[in-house]
């Protein structure tokens, strides 16, 4: 008979990554230990669907957001387009003054100006500006973006601002799966779940013993053990009881320590910062990094 009770208050103390990975070994004993037990049966399917649950939820939670990666890429192009026909207009208002060229140019600057657009702006409030703007200029009756050069830029401006639209519209929905909360949960509920069925399994080690109640009861040990020495210890100074070198814990695969970098260690949560916010770094009116120069003043400016 197993000489330790089996316990579960560690759990808590285990990081999001660790806690998927070391309870999902725990499930995996119980599911392949044969019993016809039923109250030890009905525990451990109750382990199992807590654990599909945790593991959902610390999927969709650490998952990366492509839809984000894509709007940096997408709202980039844009502000490429936006910077060029800026350039191109300001370009323009160093003609003479006798140049018709120029005072066309100045109406369509000055759209920019009337909708205080800037590169640096939030994703959605840029997007919406171009589209506004692309309005006001297509509206005008002094002057075409034909004619000045820019309808090109223009258009591609729009409809990066539309794809920028669109993946927003993704991300709050992928935003919106992320319930808060959901995996502090799930954790709970897995180490509830785990609790009762190791409350059932120290019962039969002392009513019912057996050698492969044994077996499974020193292996589940061995994973607490380990879990403290590698996932926990560490960070906490080394308070916790380290394994019994002596204490007769084999098996031919305990589960190992972590090799290399791989799960985070200690009291942290295991997951990547959520990301920067919307604002994009750039000048207004400057050419991207790298494009040969740096756009000149607007002479007319304010």
């Amino acid at each position: 008979m197993a000489t330790k009770s089996l316990t579960t208050t560690y759990l808590i103390r285990l990081s999001n990554a660790n806690h998927d990975g070391v309870t999902q070994q725990i499930c995996d004993r119980l599911v392949a230990f044969t019993t016809d037990n039923q109250m030890l049966i009905t525990a451990r399917q109750a382990v199992v669907t807590a654990r599909q649950a945790e593991d959902t939820a610390y999927k969709r939670l650490s998952s990366k957001d492509y839809a984000s990666e894509d709007l940096k890429k997408e709202d980039a192009a844009g502000d490429n387009y936006m910077s060029t026909t800026r350039g191109i207009l300001n370009a323009m208002l160093y003609l003479p003054e006798t140049e018709p060229m120029r005072r066309k140019a100045q109406l369509a600057v000055q759209v920019f100006k009337d909708f205080n657009f800037s590169i640096n702006d939030g994703f959605e409030a840029e997007a919406r500006k171009i589209l506004n703007m692309n309005q006001q200029w297509q509206a005008a009756t002094d002057y075409t973006l034909a004619e000045l050069g820019i309808a090109e830029w223009v258009s591609k401006a729009v409809i990066q601002a539309n794809k920028v639209l669109q993946l927003i519209t993704v991300r709050v929905d992928n935003e919106s799966a992320k319930v808060k909360g959901e995996l502090a949960a799930a954790r709970k509920t897995v180490d509830a779940a785990i609790r009762s069925a190791y409350e059932i399994l120290n019962a039969l080690a002392v009513l019912q013993p057996s050698e492969s109640l044994n077996a499974l009861i020193t292996v589940l040990l061995s994973i607490e053990e380990r879990a403290k020495l590698y996932y926990i210890s560490s960070a906490s100074g080394g308070n916790i009881d380290k394994p019994n070198n002596g204490g007769g814990v084999t098996g031919g695969d305990e589960p190992l320590p972590p090799s290399g970098g791989g799960d985070d260690q200690g009291g942290g949560d295991g997951l990547p910062p959520s990301g920067g916010g919307d604002d994009q770094g750039g000048g207004d009116g400057l050419p991207p990094s790298g494009g040969g120069g740096t756009l000149v003043d607007d002479p007319d400016a304010d």
